[in-house]
């Protein structure tokens, strides 16, 4: 059969006894299999696909941890990565700990430039670790110099930090870094402790030159080195390091931009990136090295269609094509190449073939009416929503719900939220057939298209209510330090929708002042508040709670 008008190609009823095996995947983006194997190409990432850009901000939840993950396990299946060697740079770095080195070790300098090398230095003993375990190492004359460079600053042990790394080499080490960064020269002598007039030289400006001549004798276009973990929320003197930090790192790509073999990938959070400071390499020049993740209300629904599609498919209830079969596309007039990708009976080879030998301007209309039809084949085509106006519960469609109720502080609407819904509205219906076994699911033909009435109405609102819960349980616990201070918030904010800093001072007296304004920002970043009133002052700007954090009754 070929893709036309609708038929009922779906199972009658629906399997009621496999609601809870569907699996639409994990909500950590760094434990979610399923998310390599459905990933979602949205517009920033393929931005990103093109290998052209250093920067990946987004907020939290928005893919950067699934996006890494991608790059560290799957690169090969990526046309622009896939001949890079792919070093992943995930260290949490302790900023008191840099704070504490740095009064000790570097007093009256310019703690940028230290900085500064201290990237350089990371990011190459890295990637010079990674080249000394392939095969006959040292085989060549700038591996040689590699494996010095290894041996001298004491960077064989992969797994040391390199804040201890550094303190290691400058108590024990008679040894003088030397680096070269926008031109201006930079150096850090170690044996401090020890004094010498014999110190060991290492230059990291001609390590770096044998480290790319290295990736290119053996055989790789780039060393992508891909940097994660390194803006976890921090506030007060820690915060301005961290800033400091970050901003070094960016000067560091820039100087390195110029090398062919060395790349960079730099993952980060969006509300601190728009904090960095880009006076020396100017706010343009590094927005435009930027690929920012968001996802639109088309590809939030992609995201659910895929999973649902995914879900019904591993439960051995239906597949793709009977899906589609049973999706009226007869509106389309489905030209001789769509209804040949569309065929089951085909070859993947062959679509394959076919597809990369043309494209056609209405393939995203094509995919947004697949999209909603395999949402709408499970969620009802109305939702249950709660009227604050008219406080009372009515019904809207089911995508201007979806679209519309799961917007945190920070304007987005991520994976993450969309997943423990779904997941919500399974457990909730599995409950209902459960609690009533003489009710069925039946196929049913909906504006021309074969759907399940699976998901009930009130069952899909009472998972919104139940999931709201699991989305403040899960910022509550995002960072340990202000897990007592959010608890409280919460306990204290009854039905009140607007908040400022007098009302934290009011309410959450065990806090010091510098700790609510602390706690505020904390709020703003995790998406839990966003800013109405906006001020530079952060004790007088004005709050209030998204939507997806506002209380909604249940529906009787």
């Amino acid at each position: 059969m070929t893709p036309g008008k609708a038929k009922a190609t779906l199972p009658d009823p629906f399997p009621i006894e496999k609601l809870r095996e569907l699996d639409f995947g994990s909500n950590d983006g760094h434990r979610d299999d399923l998310a390599q194997d459905m990933f979602i190409v949205t517009s920033a990432v393929k931005k990103f696909f093109l290998n052209k850009h250093s920067v990946i901000v987004g907020a939290i939840g928005t893919g950067k941890s699934t996006l890494f993950r991608l790059l560290k396990n799957r690169h090969k299946e990526i046309d622009a990565f896939k001949n890079d060697l792919i070093i992943p740079l995930e260290e949490a770095l302790s900023f008191s700990e840099l704070s504490d080195f740095t009064k000790e070790y570097y007093i009256g300098k310019d703690e940028r430039t230290l900085y500064q090398l201290l990237w350089k230095f990371n990011i190459l003993s890295k990637t010079a670790i990674a080249i000394s375990g392939m095969p006959n190492f040292p085989e060549s004359k700038s591996e040689q110099t590699i494996n010095n460079f290894l041996k001298e600053s004491l960077s064989t042990d992969a797994y040391s930090s390199i804040i201890s790394k550094v303190k290691d080499l400058i108590s024990n080490a008679n040894i003088k870094f030397e680096a070269n960064i926008a031109d201006h020269p930079i150096t850090l002598e170690a044996g401090i402790k020890k004094p010498s007039n014999n110190k060991k030289k290492i230059n990291l400006e001609e390590v770096q030159r044998a480290i790319s001549s290295a990736v290119k004798e053996r055989g790789y276009d780039k060393a992508t080195i891909i940097i994660d973990k390194i803006d976890r929320f921090v506030a007060g003197i820690e915060y301005a390091i961290q800033r400091n930090f970050l901003t070094a790192l960016l000067e560091v790509d820039d100087d390195m931009a110029s090398d062919s073999h060395l790349n960079l990938k730099i993952f980060i959070r969006y509300d601190l990136f728009e904090r960095l400071n880009f006076s020396n390499l100017g706010y343009d020049k590094v927005v435009d090295n930027a690929v920012i993740l968001r996802w639109s209300k088309d590809e939030t629904l992609r995201f659910l269609a895929t999973r649902i599609c995914m879900a019904l498919h591993n439960a051995q209830i239906a597949n793709f094509h009977n899906m589609i079969l049973a999706t009226d596309l007869s509106e389309y007039g489905l030209s001789f190449r769509e209804r040949f990708l569309l065929n089951p009976s085909i070859p993947k080879i062959l679509k394959k073939v076919v597809s990369k030998k043309q494209k056609v301007e209405r393939d995203q209309n094509l995919f947004g009416k697949f999209d909603k039809s395999f949402i709408t084949k499970v969620f009802p085509r109305k939702a249950i929503h709660y009227c604050a106006s008219s406080q009372q519960t009515e019904e809207i469609g089911i995508f201007e719900f979806l679209g519309g109720h799961f917007i945190d502080g920070n304007s987005v609407c991520t994976p993450r939220y969309m997943l423990i819904f779904l997941k919500e509205v399974v457990n909730n219906v599995a409950s209902y057939y459960e609690e009533n076994p003489d009710q069925i699911s039946e196929l049913v033909l909906v504006d021309k298209d074969y759907e399940w009435d699976l998901f009930k109405k009130k069952c899909v609102y009472t998972a919104y209510i139940d999931a709201k819960d699991i989305y403040v349980k899960n910022i509550g616990t995002v960072d340990e330090k202000w897990a007592k201070q959010f608890s409280n918030f919460t306990s204290k904010k009854g039905n009140k929708t607007k908040f400022d800093f007098k009302w934290i001072r009011a309410n959450l007296s065990d806090v010091s002042e510098q700790d609510s304004v602390d706690f505020l920002s904390f709020l703003q970043v995790i998406g839990y508040l966003k800013i109405s009133e906006h001020h530079s002052d952060i004790k007088k700007r004005g709050y209030e709670l998204p939507i997806l954090y506002k209380t909604a009754p249940n529906h009787n």
